[in-house]
């Protein structure tokens, strides 16, 4: 565990403390990736420089066993792929701004932001060992990201609806999970902690808005 949680305070503390830092950092990626969104017309001009922002935030995403964990580039990586995160949601916000559906992002970010806390605490509070649900959800994982890459190329509306319904289970799933496993005390970094947990907020709403336009 990072030192900073380690000297002179009692194993409560140390949890206390490192629980906190983890909902820190976790609260600013939320608003850096607001941000991004919002600042994303300026620089996603074309279908070129929105497929830069796609390859660098899944980049980031894949390598971040490299960084996660760093003391020097975890916090500024961490807030630059938030910031890539609210530019990747840019397309479904603008449709639904273009197709007066403003309305239906909020119901969306409700839906996701009680299904994400409802998960977490769950996760926190159970007595059951879920340490043996995270093989599963990186297989299922691995399917669903294969499935999306396919479904870009060959479409159809339903396997793009169940897909976004199978990741929303599934990234509940893992928040559920790596809440548990923070409380266990198996991040060595708070900053990696709220990564792991944005990341499910992130596929959460992103899957819940994209199913909520589609209606």
């Amino acid at each position: 565990m990072d030192s900073s949680f380690s000297s002179g305070v009692s194993i409560p503390q140390k949890n206390a403390l490192f629980l906190s830092g983890v909902w820190t950092y976790f609260g600013l990626a939320i608003a850096v990736s607001a941000l991004g969104a919002w600042a994303a017309p300026l620089f996603v001009v074309s279908s070129t420089t929105f497929w830069a922002v796609i390859i660098a935030h899944l980049a980031l995403m894949l390598s971040q066993s490299a960084w996660g964990n760093s003391k020097t580039f975890g916090v500024p990586v961490f807030f630059l792929f938030a910031f890539l995160s609210g530019a990747v949601l840019y397309p479904l916000l603008a449709f639904a701004g273009a197709t007066g559906q403003i309305g239906v992002v909020f119901q969306a970010l409700i839906a996701s932001a009680s299904l994400f806390f409802a998960a977490a605490v769950w996760g926190y509070t159970t007595k059951k060992d879920l340490s043996g649900m995270g093989q599963f959800l990186f297989f299922a994982m691995i399917g669903l990201f294969v499935v999306g890459i396919m479904n870009i190329f060959f479409f159809t509306s339903i396997v793009h609806t169940i897909a976004s319904v199978l990741t929303v289970i599934v990234f509940s799933g893992y928040t559920s999970y790596d809440l548990q496993m923070i409380k266990n005390g198996a991040y060595e970094s708070p900053v990696y902690a709220a990564l792991h947990l944005f990341i499910n907020m992130f596929a959460i709403f992103q899957n819940l808005l994209s199913l909520f336009l589609s209606e």
